[in-house]
């Protein structure tokens, strides 16, 4: 198996919802065989089906499973940026803000560069290091950090949130369907409600992905937040 590879392979289903084994070859320089080696090596992992001569995107496992940041962040791109670019004009200057550890959070960070005398606490490691990389401001919670999410969880990560009053609070999560907002992570979720109950408003950056599902760990309703932004 080459983890690379398989990598580039579900970086192209996730944009392209379908791949076959022939073009992937071209595409990625590999034997054919090998190619038929990762896709079933991904539809093991419950990434991908496995059709006649390809495979396609298994939309229902990817919103079921833990997704790896990487890939995650390649999932409704342009959508999670346009977003972001609304966000960021709920945002005065001199101004507190929790973000969680999304991808949609993670890329709202360059339009908060804009700003002046920030303040950002998040439980993303990622968006931790993009934010000190755009010289803002930042805490990171600390705590147990869950490899597939880089997502830092537990007790220390809910201290820390409760150190701060948030002017906003800016998150995802995986599914908002009949009002309730749901994701697939309950340690993730656990922080979230920490940043809700400490900020005085918060969004949920929603992508059309999220809309009409719901998953195992509730999260809040939608009349426990301040608004939805989308990218419409």
């Amino acid at each position: 198996m080459n983890k690379d590879r398989e990598k580039a392979i579900l970086e192209i289903a996730i944009k392209e919802k379908r791949v076959t084994v022939k073009n992937l070859a071209q595409r990625l320089y590999a034997s054919e065989p090998s190619i038929r080696r990762d896709l079933s090596s991904l539809e093991t992992q419950r990434l991908l089906k496995r059709t006649h001569g390809g495979a396609v995107l298994d939309e229902n496992a990817l919103s079921e499973i833990k997704i790896p940041f990487l890939i995650r962040e390649l999932e409704k791109s342009d959508e999670k940026v346009k977003i972001a670019r609304k966000a960021a004009e709920l945002v005065a200057d001199n101004s507190v803000l929790f973000l969680d550890a999304s991808t949609s959070a993670y890329n709202l960070v360059p339009f908060l560069a804009q700003k002046q005398n920030l303040l950002v606490i998040t439980n993303g490691l990622k968006t931790l290091q993009r934010l000190a990389e755009q010289n803002i401001a930042c805490v990171g919670t600390g705590g147990r950090v869950l490899n597939s999410s880089m997502a830092f969880v537990g007790e220390e990560s809910y201290r820390t949130v409760a150190q701060f009053n948030a002017d906003y609070f800016f998150f995802s999560c995986r599914g908002l369907a009949n009002g309730l907002l749901s994701d697939i992570s309950q340690q993730e979720n656990l922080v979230r409600q920490e940043m809700l109950r400490h900020a005085k408003a918060g969004y949920l950056l929603c992508t059309s992905s999220r809309l009409g599902k719901v998953f195992y760990h509730n999260l809040c309703t939608e009349k426990d937040i301040t608004g939805v932004i989308d990218a419409s």
